[in-house]
């Protein structure tokens, strides 16, 4: 093995093969869920125009013999906050029968996945010199889709990250973490982009290029889709972001919460720090705190593979993100609303953009902000609803005054009075308002009545 990440072989981890390179990029067919994520910002050459993409290839693998792959793709229109969204799946019972054909293929030792979509052949390969050797960390992504508007989409990419991979978690971790109630989660991510090729989306054909985005990978021993939760996908949900700061430090920020015990924080809760200096390494530190600021609702347009448990849901949008440690202080800003993707369970992710301080200097940064907390329980939207009336400057002081009232009527199981609270200030209302006091409405009178 060598010190110098630039060539392969490369230990990530001393004493962890499962870490060693090029080995962490390919299959690990000892897990029943392996996941290969890559997202970037993108830059039209001959135009002012400004992308961004992401895409998801999932082997999942229930008891490692049933297969449920799936496949996402979406591209951005930052300047206008568009967005195109595909998701194919290779599903029982369809799989199950004669003849079937996996749709997912994947290569132990190497980066080399492709997804065989209705759409057209998705791929992700590591790319050789003329002798046929593997490049290190240099690939080709071609990704292709038709979004949930109907257009299509293909991205043809060569992609080369400039630093090294880091764990999840730093020498604390060592990448090694839990996730989904998984105690032996292994996660790695990679910046420093250098992206360059080609964007179509309906009309649209652009030459592009980039050096903001990720690679991200994880795999778990159990499925991801509840291997760690006896079964429930929805019993843990997640936040994650990972940020591109403009004085080249990127960092990673997960948060996971039990949704069976209040939505409490879970393990593995955190920031890494990725420097463009090599000489520094790697930090991790585990006192970070999110501030909800506003919240946005599930569009319908966009259909998870799971029925929902609700018509009306509610995901995180503008925050504050503080850490003593690193002395962290940002605000986010969505640069796409409502970016929905039709995943297993309620899945939002989109660029953000956010501002601050870092070690107590100014930063911003670009970043994808992924989540799938979503809200529906009465409490919960109780909690959207005094979000987001404390942080509307135009809502009226009887409002404020009723949210006051209405909470502790809920805690109480006085939903019936919380109802006619809640209609009584319900009309003449904003659009979005009138919406979240329906939904919030309806969700009380449904429990009240034993529904």
């Amino acid at each position: 093995m060598t010190n110098d990440w630039r060539h392969y072989p490369f230990q990530l981890v001393p004493g962890d093969p499962k870490l060693d390179f090029p080995d962490a990029e390919g299959e690990h067919p000892d897990q029943e869920s392996d996941t290969w994520f890559i997202a970037g910002q993108l830059r039209a050459v001959e135009s002012d125009r400004s992308f961004a993409f992401l895409t998801i290839f999932n082997k999942n693998q229930p008891g490692g013999t049933v297969v449920a792959d799936f496949y996402t793709m979406a591209l951005f229109d930052l300047d206008t906050g568009d967005y195109g969204t595909y998701t194919d799946y290779d599903m029982p019972p369809a799989n199950m029968k004669p003849g079937a054909q996996r749709k997912l293929t994947m290569a132990p030792g190497h980066l080399d996945i492709s997804f065989q979509s209705s759409a057209g052949t998705a791929s992700w390969t590591s790319c050789r010199d003329g002798d046929g050797e593997l490049l290190p960390y240099t690939y080709r992504v071609s990704l292709v889709g038709h979004d949930h508007q109907g257009r299509s989409m293909r991205l043809d990419l060569v992609v080369t990250p400039t630093r090294a991979p880091t764990p999840v978690g730093a020498s604390t971790y060592n990448g090694k973490i839990e996730c989904f109630g998984q105690p032996d989660t292994y996660s790695y991510f990679q910046t420093g982009m250098a992206m360059r090729g080609t964007l179509q989306w309906g009309e649209v054909v652009e030459e592009v290029s980039g050096d903001a985005g990720h690679v991200d990978r994880q795999w778990f021993p159990k499925y991801v889709g509840g291997g760690g939760t006896q079964g429930d996908p929805r019993a843990r949900s997640h936040e994650w972001r990972t940020i591109n700061f403009d004085n080249g430090v990127d960092v990673s920020i997960w948060r996971q919460f039990d949704r069976t015990n209040g939505n409490a924080l879970q393990p593995f809760t955190g920031v890494t720090t990725s420097h463009p200096d090599p000489a520094i390494a790697p930090e991790c530190a585990e006192d970070v705190e999110v501030t909800v600021s506003s919240y946005v609702r599930w569009p319908d347009t966009v259909r998870p593979l799971m029925r929902p448990l609700a018509p009306a849901r509610y995901l995180a949008d503008r925050h504050r993100i503080t850490c003593a440690t690193l002395r962290l202080d940002l605000v986010g800003e969505p640069l796409v609303p409502a970016p929905a993707h039709g995943l297993p369970i309620e899945y939002m992710e989109g660029p953000y953009r956010y501002e601050g301080t870092l070690w107590g200097k100014p930063v911003t940064g670009f970043a994808f902000n992924e989540r799938s907390m979503a809200l529906y329980r009465d409490w919960e939207l109780i909690e959207v609803l005094a979000t987001t009336v404390a942080n509307t400057d135009a809502a009226a002081p009887e409002l404020q005054s009723t949210v006051d009232k209405v909470v502790p009527l809920v805690a109480a199981g006085r939903r019936g009075e919380a109802v006619e609270l809640l209609s009584r200030v319900s009309s003449g209302q904003s659009d979005s308002l009138a919406t979240l006091l329906a939904d919030l409405i309806a969700v009380l009178s449904e429990v009240n009545s034993g529904g």
